[in-house]
């Protein structure tokens, strides 16, 4: 257990060396639209130098045996230490220019006729952009390739797990940037045909002001705002939920000030020089052009209207998140988006159930775990 110094990417440099967006450049800031307050430059300054400092730290935290680091977490978590002193730590990594969302309009760009080679680069890119892009929920809008594979596998090599049916209609919800949908595509089509894969998820569009330089949801709420050597993030990991501590809030209130001093000041304008930006991997953004993969907006607590052979649904619907009644409406809202006979997988990394859906009914055909 590493969660109060966590392991990080390190994000890609800032000069554009060797860098494929260095010619897409990004538009030019207009004048007098982008001075900061002196109070918020030297709130950015310290925060920096204080996560540089915390980086050597960091480095002998993970030295720690795990018996000795989880009885430090069981024992500190509560007052949200941890949460703080972790998301000082990688706050400058997490926060540099090259990860500003704005950057996918450039890299977008770019991808249009790159290399093979710049291909996997801008990849690289856009996976450090989504891993820094918190959303208002406190979900960070990223994930990790081959995830599932792992648990797909055996679940299609369990003969009671197998549709009868030779092309089948599948559903992935959450979906985040589509990256682990790639794999479970290539996985899934070994042993059906796909008559259509669908992602589903809160989060698809992000809306970049060009003028302002930062960046809202699709509901128009602040997101980011890009500052001269870094980026702010209004929004924490985890902000919505309860696992960063009672007291993190606490510890974290100066960052909730300047948040709340930048969304009066960065209030969203339709007469601003905005542009939309769909947050998905370049690569599955490639299958979507080709009709392989079909992009919508869906909430798991609201009404899925439409009908599936199979639905998964991956690091969602857990009690870590959710309450049960919670997760119970959920579970349900999927039960019915299944065909008769179609299946449900739900899971994490470890834990996985299967259920296949019987006469209206969700009835368990494998499980390993808790979830």
């Amino acid at each position: 257990m590493r969660s109060t110094f966590s392991e990080e990417r390190t994000a890609g440099s800032q000069d554009g060396t060797g860098d494929p967006l260095a010619d897409a450049r990004a538009p030019s800031r207009a004048p007098g639209r982008r001075s900061q307050s002196a109070l918020a430059a030297a709130g950015s300054l310290l925060v920096a130098i204080a996560s540089r400092a915390l980086e050597g730290v960091k480095n002998l935290w993970n030295r720690v045996p795990d018996g000795v680091s989880k009885r430090v977490h069981a024992a500190l978590d509560w007052t949200g230490v941890p949460y703080f002193l972790n998301y000082i730590a990688i706050y400058d990594t997490r926060h540099q220019l090259s990860n500003f969302a704005g950057k996918l309009v450039a890299l977008n760009t770019a991808h249009v006729g790159s290399s093979p080679e710049q291909r996997h680069q801008l990849a690289q890119q856009f996976e450090e952009i989504t891993e820094s892009l918190i959303m208002k929920n406190g979900v960070k809008k990223s994930t990790h390739p081959r995830r599932q594979r792992g648990i797909l596998t055996r679940v299609l090599a369990d003969p009671r797990c197998r549709l009868d049916k030779p092309a089948i209609k599948v559903l992935e919800i959450p979906s985040s940037i589509g990256m682990t949908a790639l794999d479970n595509f290539a996985t899934l089509s070994q042993r059906y045909g796909i008559r259509a894969y669908v992602l589903g998820d809160l989060f698809w569009q992000l809306h970049y002001d060009m003028d302002r330089e930062c960046v809202f949801d699709d509901e128009f709420n602040l997101l980011q705002v890009k500052q001269k050597n870094r980026f702010f993030s209004i929004y924490r990991p985890g902000q919505s939920g309860s696992g960063d501590g009672l007291l993190a809030a606490v510890w974290l209130f100066p960052f909730e000030l300047m948040s709340r001093y930048l969304k009066r000041r960065y209030v969203y304008s339709a007469s601003s020089n905005t542009v939309p930006i769909r947050v998905l991997h370049p690569d599955a953004e490639a299958m979507v052009r080709t009709g392989d993969l079909t992009v919508r907006k869906m909430d798991v607590f609201s009404e899925i209207r439409d009908r599936y052979d199979m639905i998964l649904c991956f690091n969602l619907l857990l009690r870590s998140y959710f309450p049960a009644e919670q997760i119970a409406r959920g579970i349900e809202n999927l039960k019915n988006a299944l065909e008769e006979r179609g299946f449900l997988i739900m899971g994490d990394q470890v834990s996985f159930s299967v259920a296949q859906k019987l006469d209206g009914e969700l009835v368990v055909v494998e499980r390993e775990g808790r979830l």
